[in-house]
């Protein structure tokens, strides 16, 4: 079952047909097998210090509160993560940033264990509350949510939700006007103190991965059981988010956000994507007015696209300037950019930086869904990035095997690093 989540582009319907006042439904769930190893630092792959890999379960669903049509919804989740006890044994280092019992959370060598997690992900009051008057919907509480600068990332064996507070409008044809406030997250905060005490600054690129990884996407922390770090959003005020969404325009869908971080940032995204026969072409801007900064920065990414009978192919191409602060999710490691790499994160949305992506996916009839993406970072001053990634995944029921390598290369760097991943997906 698909988890519930609240999109910020398109909310989902909230209806019930509740005999009661009080009704379960929509029950489901996933269990995940994620394992990856690399070869970096001329290490071998699957030697248990070149190898990450964790298990997760996420158990999800709505109960229906009242009995009118457009009843309150209570939406919940918890996903449990653990090793099985295979750490230093298979692998040395896990997808989640959990805990360890004896030792540093960076590294669990030795005779550490680390800590099983388990945790509330979503727990949330959606109701009308102008209900017959205007059709807006107020979510409450712990949520997955989907704008360009905050948004849940779905690449990780768990993922990174918020307690937030949003309100979505839809009185005008065609228009989504949202206006949200969030206030803890436990995806990595840039400002927290658990941050601090890793000495973590910007791309989360400590974290649980093997030393040497380029990738280091490490977004959820896990802290033993029941506790999972939902710390402070940027500041102890939290932040403000407002933004519009419409397809007033024929064939083009726009959108426009304004972020408010106080005693931090001011950030702001302009989207455009229109598709015409199988053609498609999008366009976003970014902007950063820092506080304390002289200048404010800025960025922009184009893309065009083409999809044909199962064939999809684009090219990309973003520039950030040298004042530009951030372009990546504030509560996370990736960004929504269209030049945004496959593994790797945090490199095409890094100040004074032009980037490139080319990419194509094939659906292979009853056989498998491939993929070969290639990104390129050009820094000004950093050393330039390189990342090709290729993948196939195949659907066997309710079960989802993919398979993916990575070879990314970092000028200046003795070598390349490659990644070898599985993933195994059981919906439920």
């Amino acid at each position: 079952m698909k988890k519930f989540t609240l999109s910020l582009v398109a909310i989902a319907t909230i209806t019930s047909a509740a005999v009661a006042d009080i009704s379960i439904r929509n029950v489901g769930g996933e269990a995940k097998l994620f394992y990856g190893t690399n070869d970096a630092n001329d290490g071998d792959f699957f030697n248990k210090s070149q190898s990450y890999g964790n298990v997760g379960v996420n158990l999800n669903g709505a109960s229906s509160v009242g009995s009118c049509a457009t009843c309150t919804t209570l939406n919940w989740g918890i996903t449990g993560v653990s090793t099985m006890g295979l750490e230093d044994t298979l692998v040395h280092n896990t997808w989640v940033n959990q805990s360890v019992t004896g030792g540093s959370s960076k590294n669990f060598a030795g005779g550490n264990n680390i800590n099983d997690g388990i945790w509330i992900d979503t727990l949330n009051l959606a109701f009308h509350p102008l209900d017959g008057i205007s059709n807006t919907t107020l979510v409450l509480g712990r949520q997955a949510l989907d704008t360009p600068f905050v948004f849940t990332e779905k690449w990780n064996i768990a993922q990174n939700t918020y307690d937030a507070a949003v309100a979505v409008n839809n009185d005008i044809v065609d228009t989504t006007l949202v206006g949200a406030w969030v206030g803890r997250s436990n995806g990595h905060d840039f400002t927290s103190k658990r941050a601090q005490a890793l000495g973590v600054g910007g791309n989360f690129a400590g974290g649980a991965l093997p030393a040497g990884n380029s990738a280091g996407n490490v977004v959820v922390s896990s802290d033993g059981i029941s506790d999972n770090e939902f710390d402070r959003f940027l500041t102890n005020e939290g932040a403000y988010a407002v933004g519009a969404v419409t397809k007033l325009i024929p064939a083009v869908t726009a959108q426009a956000w304004y972020y408010i971080a106080p005693s931090v940032a001011k950030v702001a995204w302009l989207q455009a994507d229109t598709d015409y026969m199988g053609f498609g072409l999008g366009a976003q801007y970014v902007y950063n007015d820092v506080d304390g900064a002289a200048d404010t920065g800025s960025g922009y990414a184009v893309k065009l696209g083409y999809n044909y009978e199962g064939l999809g192919l684009s090219a990309a191409y973003s520039d950030m300037d040298d004042k530009l602060t951030t372009a990546s999710n504030l509560g996370g490691t990736q960004s929504k950019l269209y030049t945004e790499g496959w593994w790797t994160y945090g490199q095409v949305s890094a100040p004074d930086t032009t980037a490139f992506n080319v990419s194509a996916t094939y659906d292979v009839p009853e056989i498998a869904s491939l993929g070969v993406y290639y990104t390129n970072a050009d820094h000004n001053t950093d050393p330039d990035f390189t990342e090709i990634a290729v993948t196939a995944g195949k659907d066997l029921g309710n079960l989802n095997l993919t398979a993916a390598y990575v070879n990314t290369d970092i000028d200046g760097q003795k070598d390349a690093t490659n990644d070898v991943q599985v993933y195994a997906t059981y919906k439920f």
